[in-house]
């Protein structure tokens, strides 16, 4: 066996070796009459161009193309709702015809006769079948209470007041708003009520409580309210 020095000094024959072939090249399989490949991994946002934005574009004979998300489409400046009505018989034909109805709020009110310290009175508006509550104020310390159906008014009676809504009647509980300190007004955010009877009716049932210790005079209770079907 040589030495080190002499296998390294002598020149090796390549007789005994042959080439490796090349690694042939991957070909992409395109149906023919397709777009071109591209390269956009994902939709962007229409923000400005960085390093990964740049690479990311679709280059055919037109030019370079991103792919961006749409901007976005203004809202209506009107607050219409529009009602579609259809009509037919035994007949396969049918009719349809269409109205526009402006959604305008409305404010209801109301007063209580005199109520003692203590005192309850119950009573029924005429408001809508649905709505959305917007504002309630009164002319000083009480509890108004609104329900969608008489039963659950009468249920709710013995309540307290200040004490929280039983889970056996929150069904039927519009709202419970509790009025002891000055200016006696309540602005709602997120309250729809309506009326629970079968058929609907725009019947809504309301319960002032007389919180106020030292006086008896009547209470004036507004509502005000945005109708959303089935108004009066």
């Amino acid at each position: 066996m040589p030495s080190l020095s002499e296998a390294l000094s002598t020149q090796l024959s390549a007789s005994k070796y042959t080439a490796v072939p090349t690694k042939p090249p991957v070909i992409a399989m395109i149906p023919l009459n397709s777009a071109p490949a591209n390269n956009l991994r994902c939709i962007l946002p229409p923000f400005n161009s960085d390093p990964d934005t740049l690479r990311q574009f679709d280059n055919v004979s037109t030019g370079p193309k991103n792919r961006i998300w749409p901007s976005p489409q203004p809202l209506p400046s009107t607050s219409t709702v529009t009602e579609t009505v259809s009509s037919g018989g035994s007949t396969s034909s049918s009719s349809s015809s269409s109205s526009t109805v402006t959604l305008s709020p409305k404010t209801i009110t109301f007063t209580t006769g005199s109520l003692p310290a203590g005192a309850v009175t119950q009573t029924s508006l005429q408001m809508s079948q649905s709505f959305q509550a917007l504002s309630l104020s009164v002319n000083g310390p009480c509890e108004v209470r609104m329900y969608g159906t008489q039963s659950a008014q009468s249920f709710d009676a013995g309540r307290a007041t200040g004490a929280p809504v039983p889970p056996e009647i929150k069904g039927n509980v519009i709202v419970c708003v509790t009025f002891d300190t000055s200016p006696y007004d309540w602005t709602f955010q997120s309250i729809a009520g309506a009326n629970g009877a079968n058929p609907q009716t725009s019947t809504i049932y309301v319960t002032v409580f007389n919180t106020n210790p030292l006086l008896s005079s009547p209470v004036t209770v507004s509502i005000t309210y945005l109708p959303l079907e089935g108004s009066v």
